[in-house]
This record gives structure tokens, C-alpha cells and sequence, in this order.
């Protein structure tokens, strides 16, 4: 309502603020003695704003409510924008990446409280249980999402990725409520390309939702409840019963033999496992209104447990290999939001309280048995999985001030967390052993081996540290003139880390390097943005743009290697493989043991005194028009360069040798160590994106939005693992390992098209909505490696492989000609003969991805019962060779198991992926067939 003393009030209905940003509404008031009746119409258009400067989108609840999602994901809403990409490493649960960044540097917050998984152990992660494949929140109780990829407010922080903030409902002076039950199982998933039945798979999904007031116009309530229950097929087996057919049965089948007979152990069986996902998830909001002041405290709750292993079209893990991930987040959150005349206050206290860990079913050693054509088996304990729990205590305190002044609009605040972590990891603690062939196995020969354990009192001794952050911000949007504003800032943060790891004067003095070094960094964030409203007659149209210096955590997985790996608390063995190896297999995990000939005994992770958090300079200019028919148009160009970013080192490698394709040949520098892995900085990061993008609003019953994207981006490291080694020696190089060149990123697009839409109408009293998602994007990047260790540095899956000409080399299994038309058949660049691939050089293939949603519902007096129909893939209902999701796993293919001979030439022996027959790709089979879900929901 408008009201001005002697003017007639004039109230404005069905108007959209745009969350985050001001909505501009010019009005016009008539004298009160007036006496004619006057009818105001107003229409806002979010996108024309005169705050809107950088990179952002927002999802409304109308939206929520009617596009197609089966999983009730934030992910699913957020992929709309053409910068959000759903990415899934390997068959893992997905998580976005947002222009072109890792997963883990995105800051998710609900109702602007944090509400991230700070640690980020798997790359699936960021969220909390995410790696247990629970969704943060339920869908239910959100009403908006607001995603930001470029903000120029400073109050937006945290982050070098991108920033997901999701508004939950409230209640009302209205009692409303819902239930819903949603479900799917084997017979509503399709055949698959294979024209082979799923196997055992059901998902139920149930809860319900009630608000209303406790006192009315003063005090309200809502409250959700939320459950799932799901068992789902890994996706491959040796039985050929179900999934995709592995093969190999014959030397499963002797695998198991020598399991059992030789040592008393079974593995389980060759059928398909089924994995159990449950979840169960409470929500709790409370608004109090006083005086000037509105109180709000909410409390949610996420239980759940996930069965996790990875099944490729190369290796095989046997049941006793999955793992099962619990995680369990508490999140309680007291916001006051007052204001004093000009004046608006915001303060908020958030804790929130994460516990995960992971179980097993069996207690034994995992065992890695090779074959012949470059397959594998995979055994007994997760290696990762023996001894890991982590717990995480996160405190925020933040206010934010914002004060009217005229033209400007000043925002003055601080944003505080406080951390405690607890992270209890011991790798191999039942031993890991990797077998040449299954001959070696059943002599109990390993040909490489892996051991850790505590030198401490406590044999499950675990790293504890705490960390604080603190932040200080002061921002100006400036109303220069009626069609230009400028929005400028500068944000600081600063980390703290109280405690030091302990420290070891082995690695000062033969390295260089102090363990008891801990993060000394700040991050100074300037920003600026600017609107330029160029609207004519009734044509709206804007250029807006900007840059500013965006910095966000370190995932404190990568910080916690320091604490827990100095070299004096655990003991690591590790010898690399070597077919000369003869290791004596022990099948007792408690007595595994402490030496093994020249074995090395530890380990140990360092960090740069200089070392920064992660940040980047990111900026954009955008184009936004109205267009005929209620559309709008949008051309937007978004870019990135490093500021700092994460970099790997092995101090422990020095070059001996130089192998026949030109790329180094290592050793160790000391015996005693495996790795001293050194946490440092990369500046040399990019990427850049254009894209356009056509929407029309909730009117009228319809609502559709489309977009084209082509982005690139590249990077030193990808950081797609958790620990420091893995880190390091996943970044695929032709020449030094601690030095990689700039190449093209995991998380690199490309192509990519959104299409979504929806239609309400009214059928005889019955309302009906159709509505579709529609997402084409060019394949993951890959790239050609070795699948042995060609270099020295001690792993057998991450050199690039050496393309020869005809003759360059000698083969022992395959030919040169099937080597050749396998590598042409790929869509790659830079492949060829006599040279060393690049990385990720290949692409898979174009994915297709097309959702719809129906709903028919009918009021009944008070109840309002709604029947929906969701359908996932549905191009796949139609073609089963279509909707395929292809990926190459841990994006490499590893083509070629290669030997020198003591005067360096390399002699090939080409693995089944390569030879006639072979598959290349690993199918994501659940995902690759269409699956139909039903429901009902009861809205009162």
C-alpha cells in the first residue's frame, strides 16, 4: 500500500521483488477529494532492476512447484541457469559446478545462514550429506532460490564459485498444510539399451507440512517432516543377471575359489548390488513479530546413510567393497531483522553440527587382483574406509547495517564463523594389497603394498584443530542519476588457526619445509558494478557489468593432510608396484605388517608459508531487453582469471632419467619417505563464457526459459580429490609432475542448451500442468593415459600416454593399427603420432537429457488432491540408444599397460578397452535409461 497524507491510498497486488535486489514500481496518486473509482494495474520484470548488476538468477516458488524433479534437489532448480552445471564425478551423486569451478567452492546458505560442509571430503560434497545423497533441506520448505555467480554486494562471500541461497517459508495467519507421497520402483524404470530389466530398485519418498499462526498477526509457525527410502543397482555384474555385463566370469568365478579356499573369505557374489539410501529430515520455523523488530529461529535436521562404490567398465568391486557413509546435520539458526527510520538491521546466529563416518561389513584387507586385458577386481575393506569419522562444529555470527542516505544506499557489517574439526582418517589400517595376476594372488605374492597405522597411545588417534574466520565489509549502492547506479565495496577475510600441527625437523632439514606451518593469509575484496537503464517508451533495456576480486575457503579436508600427516603420529608403508615385487599376502587385518623390505615408512604433507585461499577476479557486461509476447532477452559475457589457487608439489621426486618420448624419469630424493606433498598457489587459472538467454514470466498459465551457453575453462589443478597425494598426482602431465601447464579443466562445458517451460490450463473444473527441462551439453573432458607407471613417480593411472608412430615401439598384446584406429575414433585434439597426448584433449559424447511433469488436480471443498506423473530421460522412453550418459572414469582411459626395456624403448601391450570388441566408455546405467515416478499430494 502507497499512502501520502491528502492523496487517496492505492494498494499494488502480484508484485515479484526479486530476492536479494529492489523492485521499482513508479506510482501515481490522485488528490483525496477525487471521488471517481481509479483501478491500478503494476507489473515488475525482476531483470529490470536498477541493483542488478552482475551475474545472478532467481527460482520462484511457482517454479518450484511445476518443473519436473524426481530426486527434490536444489540441483535440479539451480541447473535452469545456464551457468549452473550439474557435474557428477564418475557414477557419484552430482553437484554443481558453477562457471566452470570445482563443486567444493561453492558456499551454499539458507535464509543467508551458512550452511555448508566446510570440509568437503568427496567431491560429490559441499553440502552437507551430500556424499550420504540427502538433500540439504526439504524442497517443501523452500519458497525461493537465489543463485549469484558475480555479485557486487559484498554481504555475498565465501566463495570462488558460485553462491546458492535458499529462502524458506513462513507461516501465516492461514492454517495450510500438505502431505505428499511420491514412489518409483523396477517396473517404472525402462530396459536400457541393453534391453536388459533393471534390477531391484525402489524409491519412496513421503512427508508433510503444516503452518499457521501461533498468535495471530503477531507469532507463526511452520513445521515439515520428510522421509526416504531408497535401494538402487550399482550398476554393473559378472552374473550377466541385471546391469551391465562386466564379464570376466570365469575369472571371477576363480577369484572367488582362491578367496574362499585359499583364505577363508567371501567377498560375496557375482550378481549386481543393490545400494540403500535412507534419509530423514526435519524443519522447524518460528517468526515472532515485535514492535520494530520480526524475530525468526529455525532449526533443521538431515539423518541419512548412503552404500557407496564405484563400478566401472574396468574394475569391479566385489560387495564387500561398498562402504556405507551416515551423516547427520543439526542446523540452528536466530535471525533478528529490525528497523530504525532510515536504518535496517540484520543479525544472525547460526550453529550448526555435522557428524559423518563410515562402516563396513566385513575385516579384510582389500585386495586388487589385475588381468590380463587391463581389468581388475577389487576386494575386502575399502582402503579409505578402515578408520574415517569426521565432525564438524560451525558457529556464525554476522551483522549487516544498511542505512538510506539520499541517493546512496550503505550496507556496513561483519560475517564471523567459528570452526572445530575432528577428523579421524587412517588409510590402509587393514593393509592394501595390489596383485599382478590372479596367479600371484593364489600364491599369496603381492606385487605392491600399503599399510598405516598410529605411533601414538591411541590406535585410532585422530587430527583435531580449530579455525575461525572473521569478516568485514562496507558497500554503497550509489543513485548517480536516475538510470545509472553504482554499486561498489570492499570486503576483508581473514582466517585464524590457533593450534599448529606437530612439528617435525626431519622436513626442515632434508626438504626445507616446517609442518607446524599453518595458513597466514587475508583476502581483500574490492568490487564494483554498475546498471545502466536505457528503457525508451515502453521498450525496457539495461547494460550492466563489472569485476571485483572473489575469494572463498580452502575445503579444510585439504588443510586437516597437515594436521594428520607430519610424519610423527602415523606410520604409512608403501611400496610401489613392481611385477619383481614378491610381498607376503597377510589375509589378518590386525596383523598386518610394519616392515616390509625396502618399504617406505611415511609420509608427509606440508604447506607453503605463503600459501593463500582460493580467489579469483571475475566480471561480466550484460545486455537485457524486453522483447514482443512478455519476453525478455539477455546476452551476457562472464570471465575469471586466478588470482590464487591451489597448486601441488612432491618434494620427495628428483629427476633421474629421461624417457624415449622426452618426459622426465624420477627418484627419490630419501628413501625413508614415500611423498612430502607441499600445498602452494597457482595463479594461472582461467575461464570465460558467453551466453543468451530468453525468458517469459509466471503470466497467463505459461512460463518458459531457454538458453545457449559456450564457455571454456582451464586450470593447473582441478582439485578433485581429498588428499594431498591424490591431489597431486591426478593432474596428468607429458613433462614435470610439480610443474603441469595450463590445460583444460574437468569442469570445462563448452556447449550447453536449457530449455524449460510449463503450461496451466483448466480441463472441466480440473486444473492440469505440463511442464519439461531440457538440457544438452557437449561430453566430459578425458584424457589417453599409461595404465602403469611409466615416470617413477609412483602411480600406475596418471601418465599420459605416448602416441607412437608405426615402429616407435614394441607390442607385446594388440597392434599398432588397432592402437591407432582406437585413439582416431575418439573426439579428441591434439593426438598425434609421436608426441605425448594432452590433457584432457578427448570429449565423450553429446548428452541429452529431457525431464517433464504432469499434474492433474481438483479442489474438494478445503482439500485440494493432486495426482503427478514425472518422467526422467524421456527421450530414452522413445529411443533406447538415446539419453545414454557416458563418462570415462576418473576422466582417463587407460589405453595401454607399457614396460621399458633397461635401454628406455617401450614395448605396449594394449588393453581390452583399445582392441576390437572393447567397450571404451563406462555407462551410468541407472541414468542412461528413462525412469517414471507417481505421486500425491494433499493440500489443505
Amino acid at each position: 500500500m502507497v499512502a501520502l497524507p491528502g492523496f487517496r491510498s492505492e494498494t499494488l497486488n502480484a508484485v515479484t521483488v526479486t530476492l536479494g535486489e529492489t523492485t521499482e514500481l513508479p506510482v501515481k496518486l490522485l488528490l483525496q477529494s477525487v471521488t471517481e473509482v481509479v483501478q491500478v494495474t503494476a507489473e515488475s520484470i525482476p531483470l529490470f532492476t536498477a541493483s542488478k548488476a552482475g551475474t545472478s538468477d532467481n527460482v520462484g516458488t511457482e517454479v518450484l512447484e511445476i518443473l519436473p524433479t524426481i530426486n527434490r534437489s536444489i540441483q535440479d532448480f539451480a541447473r535452469v541457469s545456464p551457468h549452473f552445471v550439474q557435474y557428477a564425478f564418475n557414477g557419484d551423486p552430482s553437484a554443481l559446478s558453477v562457471a566452470g569451478r570445482n563443486t567444493r567452492y561453492n558456499n551454499l546458505q539458507i535464509d543467508g545462514a551458512v550452511n555448508n560442509d566446510l570440509f568437503s571430503i568427496a567431491a560429490s560434497a559441499g553440502t552437507p550429506g551430500g556424499s550420504a545423497e540427502t538433500q540439504p533441506i526439504s524442497l517443501d520448505a523452500i519458497q525461493e532460490l537465489q543463485l549469484v555467480v558475480a555479485p557486487y554486494d559484498v554481504r555475498q562471500g565465501s566463495f570462488s564459485g558460485g553462491g546458492v541461497n535458499a529462502i524458506t517459508r513462513s507461516g501465516t495467519n492461514a492454517i495450510r498444510g500438505s502431505a505428499f507421497y511420491l514412489f518409483r520402483d523396477q517396473g517404472l524404470v525402462g530396459d536400457g539399451i541393453d534391453d536388459r530389466p533393471i534390477a531391484t530398485f525402489n524409491d519412496k519418498q513421503f512427508g508433510g507440512t503444516l503452518g499457521g499462526p501461533i498468535v495471530k498477526s503477531t507469532s507463526f509457525f511452520l513445521g515439515n517432516l520428510e522421509w526416504g527410502r531408497k535401494e538402487t543397482p550399482s550398476g554393473y555384474s559378472i552374473s550377466g543377471t541385471s546391469g551391465i555385463g562386466f564379464g570376466r566370469q570365469a575369472e571371477a568365478q576363480r577369484f572367488l575359489d582362491i578367496m574362499r579356499r585359499r583364505y577363508g573369505y567371501n567377498p560375496g557374489t557375482l550378481d549386481e548390488y543393490i545400494r540403500g539410501t535412507d534419509n530423514n529430515k526435519v524443519f522447524a520455523r518460528a517468526d515472532f513479530n515485535l514492535s520494530n523488530s520480526q524475530l525468526t529461529v529455525r532449526h533443521n535436521y538431515v539423518d541419512g546413510f548412503n552404500d557407496v562404490g564405484t563400478q566401472t567398465n574396468t574394475t569391479y568391486n566385489f560387495p564387500d567393497n561398498f562402504y556405507r557413509f551416515h551423516s547427520q546435520t543439526n542446523s540452528t539458526v536466530g535471525q533478528l531483522n529490525s528497523s530504525f527510520g532510515s536504518k535496517f538491521n540484520e543479525f544472525r546466529v547460526t550453529y550448526q553440527r555435522i557428524r559423518d563416518f563410515r562402516t563396513t561389513d566385513s575385516r579384510f584387507p582389500q585386495v586388487t587382483v589385475r588381468l590380463p586385458d587391463g581389468g581388475s577386481f577389487e576386494a575386502g575393506t575399502e582402503q579409505f574406509s578402515t578408520a574415517n569419522e569426521l565432525d564438524q562444529d560451525i558457529f556464525e555470527l554476522t551483522n549487516d547495517l544498511t542505512i538510506v542516505r539520499g541517493a546512496h544506499t550503505i550496507t556496513l557489517g561483519t560475517h564471523n564463523e567459528f570452526f572445530k574439526f575432528r577428523n579421524l582418517f587412517i588409510r590402509d589400517n587393514f593393509g592394501t594389497y595390489t596383485f599382478a595376476s590372479l596367479d600371484t594372488f593364489e600364491a599369496g605374492s603381492a606385487q605392491s603394498y600399503d599399510y598405516s597405522f598410529s605411533t601414538t597411545g591411541d590406535p585410532q588417534f585422530a587430527a583435531e584443530f580449530p579455525s575461525y574466520q572473521i569478516g568485514f565489509y562496507a558497500g554503497d549502492q550509489w543513485r548517480m542519476r536516475q538510470n545509472f547506479t553504482l554499486t561498489y565495496g570492499l570486503r576483508w577475510d581473514k582466517p585464524f588457526f590457533p593450534d599448529e600441527p606437530t612439528a617435525n625437523p626431519q622436513a626442515v632439514a632434508i626438504y626445507g619445509y616446517a609442518t607446524d606451518v599453518v595458513p597466514q593469509t587475508q583476502t581483500w575484496s574490492p568490487r564494483v558494478g554498475f546498471n545502466w537503464d536505457l528503457t525508451k517508451d515502453l521498450t525496457r533495456q539495461q547494460v550492466r557489468g563489472g569485476i571485483g576480486l572473489f575469494g572463498g575457503r580452502t575445503p579444510y579436508v585439504w588443510l586437516s593432510n597437515q594436521y594428520g600427516n607430519t610424519g610423527i603420529e602415523f606410520r604409512r608403508l608403501q611400496t610401489t608396484f613392481a611385477a619383481t615385487n614378491n610381498i607376503a599376502f597377510v589375509a589378518d587385518p590386525d596383523n598386518q605388517p610394519t616392515t616390509v623390505g625396502r618399504a617406505s615408512t611415511n609420509e608427509i604433507d606440508v604447506l607453503d608459508p605463503s600459501y593463500d585461499f582460493p580467489s579469483l577476479f571475475r566480471g561480466n557486461l550484460a545486455y537485457d531487453r524486453s522483447l514482443p509476447f512478455g519476453l525478455t532477452g539477455t546476452v551476457e559475457f562472464l570471465f575469471a582469471n586466478d588470482a590464487k589457487d591451489i597448486a601441488y608439489e612432491n618434494l620427495n621426486l628428483l629427476q633421474t632419467a629421461t624417457r624415449e618420448d622426452g618426459r622426465p624419469f624420477y627418484g627419490r630424493l630419501s628413501p625413508t619417505f614415500g611423498d612430502v606433498i607441499l600445498l602452494t598457489n597457482s595463479t594461472e587459472g582461467q575461464s570465460w563464457s558467453v551466453a543468451g538467454k530468453v525468458d517469459k514470466q509466471f503470466r497467463g498459465g505459461w512460463y518458459m526459459s531457454g538458453s545457449y551457453l559456450y564457455g571454456q575453462a582451464k586450470s593447473i589443478n582441478d582439485g578433485t580429490n581429498s588428499q594431498a597425494r591424490s591431489t597431486w598426482i591426478n593432474v596428468y602431465t607429458a613433462g614435470d609432475i610439480n610443474n603441469p601447464p595450463l590445460a583444460v579443466s574437468n569442469y570445462d562445458v563448452r556447449h550447453r542448451i536449457v530449455l524449460t517451460g510449463s503450461y496451466l490450463f483448466t480441463l472441466r473444473d480440473v486444473g492440469v500442468t505440463l511442464s519439461m527441462f531440457y538440457n544438452g551439453q557437449t561430453g566430459r573432458p578425458y584424457s589417453y593415459n599409461f595404465g602403469s607407471d611409466v615416470n617413477g613417480d609412483g602411480a600406475t593411472t596418471n601418465d599420459l600416454l605416448f602416441y607412437p608412430r608405426d615402429g616407435d615401439v614394441t607390442f607385446t598384446t594388440g597392434s599398432y593399427q588397432e592402437l591407432a584406429a582406437f585413439l582416431g575414433a575418439g573426439n579428441c585434439t591434439d593426438v598425434v603420432p609421436g608426441a605425448i597426448v594432452t590433457r584432457n584433449s578427448c570429449r565423450t559424447p553429446w548428452t541429452n537429457g529431457l525431464d517433464f511433469h504432469a499434474a492433474v488436480n481438483a479442489g474438494i471443498g478445503r482439500f485440494k488432491p493432486e495426482f503427478t506423473f514425472d518422467i526422467l530421460n524421456l527421450i530414452n522412453l522413445f529411443d533406447s540408444s538415446k539419453g545414454q550418459v557416458d563418462y570415462a572414469a576418473f576422466h582417463d582411459l587407460l589405453v595401454v599397460n607399457a614396460t621399458a626395456s633397461t635401454t628406455g624403448e617401450y614395448s605396449y601391450s594394449v588393453n581390452s578397452i583399445a582392441r576390437p570388441g572393447g567397450v571404451r566408455y563406462t555407462r551410468d546405467d541407472l541414468r542412461s535409461r528413462w525412469q517414471a515416478q507417481i505421486g500425491l499430494r494433499l493440500r489443505f
